[in-house]
């Protein structure tokens, strides 16, 4: 007894379906397109900055005495310190507001005018800043250098603490 052919070998014979590109199109036009709208892009901020290098002499010891003076502005904790060639100049205490410190940035803007002011081949400050120091602090402090003349920027790091405890 003879059977009739299975359905499967019917669905063989027929021509298959095209494929249904809708969704594919949809992906590249539509969801594609609105994910890039709505990345979130990253913002980067340089700054220029020149780290010491470790054990470098001076190139002509004879030629020191024409170059302008070093300035070193410390962050301290409690206030900001400016040094020229390592003698204590000023000392720029913590404003306390009702209970919360600042630090003084516009007395330390005043420091750094009279600074260029003074020495007008001056063009390098060397930052030397408390481990404890909020980054934030650092940048101002930088952005107030950078605005008032010194385009160069060193940043001193010390494995001692080679400043003074705060003065009772």
């Amino acid at each position: 007894m003879a059977h009739p052919p299975s359905k499967s070998r019917n669905l063989r014979r027929r021509a298959q379906r095209p494929v249904n590109l809708i969704p594919i199109m949809n992906l590249f036009i539509v969801v594609i397109p609105m994910l890039m709208t709505v990345m979130v892009s990253v913002h980067i901020a340089m700054i220029e900055i020149t780290l010491p290098l470790a054990g470098t002499p001076p190139e002509n010891i004879e030629d020191t005495k024409d170059l302008p003076p070093r300035v070193i502005l410390a962050l301290m904790q409690d206030r900001f310190e400016i040094m020229i060639d390592g003698k204590d100049e000023t000392k720029i205490p913590v404003i306390d507001s009702l209970g919360i410190l600042r630090y003084n940035y516009a007395a330390l803007n005043d420091e750094c005018r009279a600074l260029k002011e003074k020495y007008e081949e001056l063009n390098t400050i060397d930052i030397l800043p408390d481990p404890q120091v909020k980054f934030d602090i650092l940048l101002k402090s930088i952005d107030i250098c950078k605005f008032n003349g010194f385009p160069n920027i060193k940043y001193l790091t010390s494995t001692k603490r080679l400043f003074r405890p705060k003065q009772q």
